[in-house]
């Protein structure tokens, strides 16, 4: 395995090396060979390809890369500016059908290469590819079998990631993960994990819905290091694993035929008669049961295998929830008892004993949990993910049943979900099979914003002249249970809503023929229509056939999981697993002092939002986000975001504002509201909006409304505003408690504006001062600088720091920073290196503020100059 091992963690050094240098990278492109450039352009500039901004600029590079030119950054960022001008007659060597999407394509304020920002990102697939792409996720696959094969995990599967990463947005590493065969997926378990970056991280580490995190890794460079530490702590992951109670569906027969007698023996039994294999007991996994039944041995869910191999390794202690269908609950059980086979039973001879608790029935109606149209799936024996729910609709309907529950050590809360019945009202019984639908409101004539969760709103299925409306068929095919995407037309033009079917067509004695749904979900930060414009899955969606003409369209079932993920992604919190930050134990911490560093951190607690200043170099932006993962207590950087402000950045771009489209505006949120709404959405977690040369900008201008909102006696909903661009007296914005703004200042350029008083005192101001002590000193050792040229830098440049400081029109704010020495390249020349500083970086900085002193400034080069 060490083949594998060195062929996925040398990709690693590569990548990383191209994703942190363009020169680099770009240097890798250009040597690509013709065979590979030849396939890059047809994949992106050929066939059937949909327009999009970023496969035009690859195929482009493709297309140079083949006419012999020589690939640079400054040439990759001029087509782009291409792309954004469309200039068509440029690419006039495409095909007439992608021109046509090129030129129809809709431009809006949001940069088209806003989150292509990163060279890597655009040009990793350049790299991992063909016969380097199959080779590495034949090798992850490799690393999984053996390792379950040489830590004997016959009970266990893995789950890999490849350098595409989790998003296939391109990544410099790979992951796997172990992780047991009877969890619905590797989230849900205590996992073996292993990352291949330059080295490989091992150890063990907890799934995303696991409440008590936990991770632990070490480095190591071998497998058989990797394989004894992974044996060391292998009882601990099992046991871990054990502990976790599994919660299952169980279906006693078909329509469940055998429940009265399985109830009464005190067991489950399942009938796989269709498996060529008898007694299942001394079977050890999945692999060997596949084997026995002559599939091939990964094909987990082949004749049912899969649902078998549940049935026979859950642990004692597990819940079943016997089910009539795929939403009746008839009982719930705790297994007892280790599997057996029954020789004498005419059939159902895969048994196991439980411990009926309960008998009683609950009927569940479609989507009653947020996201499930069913309670379970339509096997014999499968994983039940809202387990919880379930209890706690028992509790809900039976409240006796609490002290059994407690007895068996159930967890239930209260229902997520009450159904209210209003007295008189017709009972409708919900469909068994759900549909999906897109719902279109006239923002003229009502909104979603208007209502709360839980409200309802009827639609009438003709339009004001009293005609049927367009696709009139979907009116009448409308269930109770289907799902409508509650979408807000022009000028909105946004997803504001997830709504649910309460009543289908019928007639109403004041509106005439009308649908009736309920709002389930509102979202806190909407979707605009273009975001789904370009998607390629949706491009046959009935609502981009038909260009939103008309009210209610038909989605699928994968395209409704489309956008609803899109959804999800805007308005949830991953839960990535950070390494602990402190201060203290940082071993890449800043320069600055300790007590100096957590006074800053007091600061931005208590004020809510500081502005750190200072001259160039002294590490401005470094301490902003270490500020951030102090108070987080992680290296989260999910809760951080960045911005720089410039002259051009406007209020528009920060907080709101409107684009063109090619059919008139639509509002456009800016990226501080969104990130104020998906904060407030996690009131648990800190959120830290980093704002660098924050003073670059008209600040009145960019902030507006914004000036009293970030104030931090003003962070609740009590003081939110309409902001100048919201059309709906109910879309008010306010800041949330959890969000902190740190700026950065420079404050030796002239051409800056003075930060205006308004906003000067709803800021705290940390100054950051150059650090040439023992720290600085230390680390520059580590880089393996000698002492003499280390003793230098810190008495020469500390003196020019007292010339600087003591010139009355200059002052303190115009000191050299230590972060110009920070960058020392491995292997290289020091003198030179020193030679490049001096020349190239301070001589023009001292150039600028003594630009009528030129043989000063000689003099003062002379004496920096390292002999």
């Amino acid at each position: 395995m060490q083949t594998q091992i060195e062929y996925i963690t040398n990709l690693a050094r590569q990548y990383k090396v191209c994703a942190e240098s363009s020169v680099e990278l770009f240097s890798a492109i250009n040597e690509l060979s013709d065979e590979t450039i030849r396939a890059i352009y047809t994949e992106y500039g050929e066939g059937e390809r949909n327009f999009q901004p970023v496969n035009l600029l690859r195929a482009e590079v493709a297309r140079l890369l083949g006419n012999g030119v020589e690939i640079t950054k400054s040439l990759v960022e001029e087509i782009k500016t291409k792309i954004r001008i469309k200039e068509i007659a440029y690419f006039s060597h495409l095909s007439p059908e992608f021109l046509k999407q090129f030129e129809d394509y809709t431009l809006g304020k949001r940069d088209l290469f806003a989150n292509w920002q990163k060279d890597w990102n655009v040009f990793h697939i350049f790299f991992y590819r063909g016969t380097i792409k199959e080779t590495t996720q034949l090798y992850l696959a490799q690393l999984g079998n053996q390792l379950l094969k040489d830590l004997e995990l016959g009970d266990y599967t893995f789950h890999w990631v490849d350098f595409y990463g989790a998003n296939n947005f391109g990544s410099t590493y790979c992951w796997l993960a172990l992780y047991p065969q009877n969890k619905p997926s590797h989230k849900d378990s205590h996992q073996f994990f292993l990352k291949f970056g330059s080295t490989i991280e091992v150890g063990r580490t907890t799934g995303s819905n696991i409440k008590n995190s936990q991770h632990l890794t070490k480095d190591f460079s071998t497998y058989p290091e990797t394989l004894t530490f992974l044996r060391e702590i292998k009882f601990d992951i099992i046991h871990s694993n054990d502990e976790i109670r599994n919660y299952f569906k169980f279906a006693p027969g078909r329509n469940a035929s055998e429940w009265e007698r399985f109830k009464d023996e005190g067991i489950i039994a399942a009938d796989y008669d269709n498996l060529p294999i008898g007694d299942i007991s001394e079977i050890n996994s999945l692999k060997v049961l596949n084997v026995k039944c002559g599939f091939g041995e990964n094909d987990g869910s082949h004749g049912g295998t899969w649902h078998l191999w549940l049935l026979k390794s859950a642990n004692l202690g597990d819940v079943v929830f016997a089910s009539r269908g795929t939403s009746i609950c008839i009982g719930i059980g705790i297994i007892e008892g280790e599997y057996y086979f029954d020789e004498n039973a005419e059939d159902y001879k895969h048994c196991r004993k439980v411990k009926w608790i309960t008998d009683k029935i609950y009927e569940y109606r479609p989507y009653a949990f947020k996201g499930y149209p069913k309670m379970f799936r339509a096997d014999t024996f499968s994983p039940t993910l809202i387990w919880q729910f379930i209890l706690s609709e028992y509790i809900r309907l039976y409240p006796e049943l609490k002290e059994v529950f407690n007895q068996n050590n159930l967890k239930y809360e209260k229902p997520i979900v009450e159904e209210i019945v209003e007295p008189n009202s017709e009972v409708i019984e919900p469909s068994q099979e759900s549909n999906y639908w897109w719902l279109v409101a006239k923002p003229s004539v009502w909104s979603f914003s208007e209502y709360e969760v839980g409200g309802r709103q009827t639609y009438t299925s003709k339009n004001e002249d009293g005609n049927k409306r367009r696709i009139f068929k979907h009116f009448e095919n409308v269930k109770v249970g289907d799902l409508l995407i509650g979408y807000e037309s022009s000028p909105i033009k946004q997803i504001k809503a997830i709504c649910e079917i309460t009543k289908p067509l019928h007639k109403s004695e004041t509106e005439g023929e009308i649908i009736e749904f309920q709002i389930i979900e509102k979202l806190n930060i909407p979707i605009f229509f273009n975001e789904l414009q370009n998607n390629l899955l949706l491009k046959n969606s009935e609502v981009f056939i038909n260009n939103l003409q008309g009210s209610l369209f038909k989605l699928s079932e994968d395209e409704f999981d489309i956008i609803r993920e899109i959804i999800d992604e805007k308005n949830t919190t991953p839960e990535f697993k950070h390494p602990v930050y402190s201060f203290a134990e940082d071993i890449d911490k800043p320069f600055i002092a300790e007590k100096d560093f957590l006074q800053a951190v007091e600061l931005l607690k208590r004020k809510k939002n500081i502005i750190l200043q200072g001259s160039p170099g002294v590490g401005k932006t470094f301490i902003a986000r270490k500020l951030a993962y102090q108070i987080i207590g992680q290296k989260a950087d999910s809760q951080i975001e960045m911005v720089q402000f410039h002259q051009s950045f406007a209020y528009e771009d920060f907080v709101q504002g409107l684009r063109l489209i090619k059919d008139g505006t639509q509002i456009k949120n800016g990226v501080f509201y969104n990130f104020c709404k998906f904060a407030a959405n996690h009131p648990e977690r800190p959120f830290f909006f980093i704002i660098d040369e924050i003073n670059r900008g008209n600040l009145s201008k960019i902030f507006g409304e914004l000036m009293m909102l970030i104030e931090h006696d003003k962070r609740e909903e009590k003081f939110a505003l309409k902001l100048t661009y919201a059309e709906d007296e109910h879309d008010k914005f306010f800041v949330p408690p959890n969000v902190h703004l740190i700026g950065t200042m420079n404050t030796a350029d002239r051409s800056l504006a003075i930060v205006d008083y308004a906003l000067r005192r709803r800021f705290a101001f940390f100054t950051l001062e150059p650090q040439f002590g023992e720290d600085f000193k230390k680390f520059l050792r580590e880089k393996q600088i000698s002492e003499n040229l280390i003793t230098h830098i810190c008495r020469s440049i500390s003196d020019l720091n007292q010339t600087i400081s003591a010139d009355a029109n200059l002052g303190a704010g115009f000191q050299i920073g230590h972060s110009y020495f920070c960058d020392f390249p491995n292997k290289a020349d020091e003198r030179e290196w020193f030679r490049e500083i001096l020349n190239f970086e301070i001589r023009p900085l001292l150039e600028e503020i003594w630009f009528d002193a030129p043989k000063q400034i000689d003099e003062m080069i002379l004496n920096l100059t390292f002999n």
